[in-house]
């Protein structure tokens, strides 16, 4: 009992010795840092018509602005419950010490705050967002004409909001405090090691009340082109969806020789997907968007990754939120792939 004591002891301690450390040496990867998180305060908003216009506003950027993975949005049901608590009144929440206040008790980081005003006939819309911790501040303005729809410019808001954050956010943000950047860290485990040459195929289409529509540019092909290319690898170009047939038919399993137009790439990513309309609020169309690829080594047929996505977004376009939510599934499965990738090894070409 005592030698299986001390041989126990002695296993923990080489356990406890080797944590950190893969099973080949080398360090456990650290996990990815948390994206910030955001908290979009109510608006204060002066308009004798429409009392609510300030909660409406930032009811929609958070519904815009909660499908962007660059950071994570504070519920709405939990801020209203904090300013309930709090006895916090509304008005005067668009001051910057007030919304580090908030900020504090939500535990977000960045906080976004503004205003709206008619100014020479026009509405002014101005915005901050404000680092909670280090009290710095970046703002945005955006100006809507009388005649154009305020739902149209608030979800253009949207857009400059999440520019900014992206941008900024390392200077809103305390000194010490590390951002996720997925492309740079799969750029860091390429190093220089040979990478294979890479094919996408992943047609899709709008599914609507009518016939489905296909999309001339796939917004999940282009994703997944574009963040292989940015990490290193190379990507031959297939040709505009001639091979749209081929790839179902790969997902469904049904495997034909491989075409002419592949014959130059080590790894083939086929998939499919597919947007449609999931509701309607007020002005504003949400539409739901499904992704899922294969990843297959064309010299042995082997599949090396199966995976799929689905996102959602709001436009006032039903296309446009389509094209957005395919775009958001197609980043996910981007960072997937190439992922994977780091680690496959192609076979040296023939001299």
């Amino acid at each position: 009992m005592r030698t299986y004591a001390l041989g126990l002891i002695t296993l923990l301690a080489a356990g406890l010795a080797l944590a950190g450390r893969t099973a080949a040496g080398q360090p456990e990867p650290q996990a990815a840092p948390a994206p910030p998180t955001v908290a979009v305060l109510d608006y204060e908003a002066a308009a004798p018509d429409n009392k609510d216009l300030g909660a409406q506003m930032a009811d929609i950027l958070t519904a815009r602005l909660s499908v962007e993975d660059a950071f994570q949005l504070v519920e709405r049901a939990k801020l209203g419950k904090v300013i309930e608590e709090q006895k916090l009144k509304l008005v005067g929440l668009a001051d910057q010490d007030k919304a580090v206040e908030v900020g504090k008790l939500l535990g977000a980081q960045l906080m976004v705050i503004g205003k709206t005003f008619m100014m020479d006939k026009q509405l002014m819309i101005v915005t901050k967002v404000v680092g909670v911790e280090t009290g710095a501040v970046k703002g945005t303005l955006r100006t809507v004409e009388p005649s154009k729809p305020l739902a149209e410019a608030i979800l253009l808001l949207a857009e400059d909001i999440t520019a900014l954050i992206r941008k900024e956010a390392a200077g809103l943000l305390p000194p010490d405090t590390k951002l996720a950047d997925p492309l740079a860290e799969i750029r860091a485990a390429v190093g220089d090691r040979p990478l294979p040459v890479v094919a996408v195929v992943v047609p899709e289409e709008h599914q609507t009340h009518r016939a489905p529509a296909p999309v001339v540019d796939p917004a999940v092909e282009t994703e997944i082109k574009r963040a292989l290319i940015a990490c290193g690898f190379k990507v031959v170009d297939t040709g505009r969806n001639a091979l749209a047939d081929w790839a179902r038919g790969m997902l469904e399993g049904k495997k034909g020789p491989w075409p002419a137009a592949l014959q130059d790439a080590d790894v083939v990513v086929v998939g499919e997907a597919f947007s449609e309309f999931a509701l309607r609020t007020g002005d504003l169309v949400t539409c739901t968007g499904r992704a899922e690829v294969n990843v297959i080594d064309r010299h042995t047929g082997e599949i090396l990754l199966a995976d799929r996505h689905t996102d959602r977004a709001v436009d006032l376009a039903e296309q446009t939120a389509g094209k957005t939510a395919l775009q958001k599934a197609g980043h996910k499965l981007a960072l997937a792939v190439a992922r994977r990738l780091v680690a496959y090894a192609p076979p040296e070409k023939e001299k």
